[in-house]
């Protein structure tokens, strides 16, 4: 599973007592899925199951590691380079904000909705 949060802070970003989404189980039981990455608005975190952590995999530009460790409630770990997130092309943008998009608004019209708000309302959604 891969998580989405475009706001990046300490009210969302909270230490583990909080559960909001499948996370790790006892290594007896079974439980499909589980986080593989967490994409906020700042930087790409990827879930290393064998740590039971994230890890900082990129940051978007303009970001810098202490930017992403402050808004951040929860610990995490850092490599010594953290890559800058590649940007997504114009043919990339064209496909999600079309045909990904209609794709999506079937399972989550809602969500789909107030992406295209936004999308009419200058903010690009990235």
């Amino acid at each position: 599973m891969i998580l989405f949060r475009r706001e990046h802070s300490r009210r969302v970003l909270v230490p583990r007592d909080f559960i909001s989404a499948p996370g790790l189980s006892e290594a007896d039981v079974y439980r499909r899925g589980g986080p593989a990455a967490l994409v906020t608005g700042r930087c790409v975190f990827r879930f290393d199951r064998e740590r039971r952590r994230f890890q900082l995999a990129s940051i978007h530009d303009g970001d810098t590691p202490n930017s992403i460790s402050e808004p951040t409630a929860f610990d995490f770990d850092q490599p010594p380079a953290v890559p800058v997130t590649k940007a997504v092309s114009d043919d990339d943008r064209g496909l999600l904000r079309s045909r990904v998009l209609e794709e999506l608004a079937e399972t989550y019209p809602r969500f789909a909705g107030a992406y295209r708000e936004g999308l009419d309302g200058g903010d690009t959604g990235g």
